[in-house]
């Protein structure tokens, strides 16, 4: 029996876009399920129009004391972010950033690029001093990942990530 092989293509086509299918629904379903937590502190959050977002994580403080051009205490393991960007609520533009309850304040940017991908959204703190900014891709709306000073991923592991998340009250 002869087997027309132009009748199989439709069949093989179907076959290849099932896993791609799947892997899409499996991505976007992540994407619905990554919401911000809930603030545990008993430091209630900043609200209101001029709050972009507040944003909670812990990470290695050696590399991030070497970017602002500082020491590490010795006995300094890890470094705990609440760190809140305001935004002028009119325009919708960057205005400062509050790191810690006021440990550190500044001005912020939304700049775009990084190595892999050029049109990757950017938070620079700092942005009117580069020679100490700090750089966050921002991941989607509720995660914000550490990058660094050449705006390439920071490496954390199972203890410490670069990564801050999104909290609300």
């Amino acid at each position: 029996m002869k087997t027309n092989h132009l009748l199989l293509l439709p069949i093989l086509w179907l076959l290849g876009t099932l896993p791609a299918a799947a892997q899409e629904a499996r991505l976007t379903e992540a994407r619905l399920t990554n919401v911000p937590t809930q603030t545990t502190s008993r430091t209630p959050v900043a609200e209101g129009p001029a709050v972009f977002g507040v944003f909670d994580g812990r990470f290695p403080c050696a590399e991030i004391h070497k970017d602002w051009k500082q020491p590490a205490r010795p006995d300094c393991v890890k470094m705990k972010w609440r760190l809140t960007l305001y935004h002028d609520p009119a325009t919708q533009q960057p205005t400062i950033y509050r790191l810690n309850r006021s440990v550190r304040e500044g001005t912020w940017a939304l700049v775009r690029g990084i190595p892999t991908d050029p049109e990757a959204v950017v938070i620079q703190l700092d942005s009117d001093r580069p020679d100490v900014s700090v750089y966050l891709l921002k991941g989607d709306d509720n995660v914000l990942f550490v990058l660094d000073q050449q705006r390439n991923f920071r490496v954390g592991d199972y203890y410490l990530s670069y990564t801050l998340n999104r909290v609300t009250n």
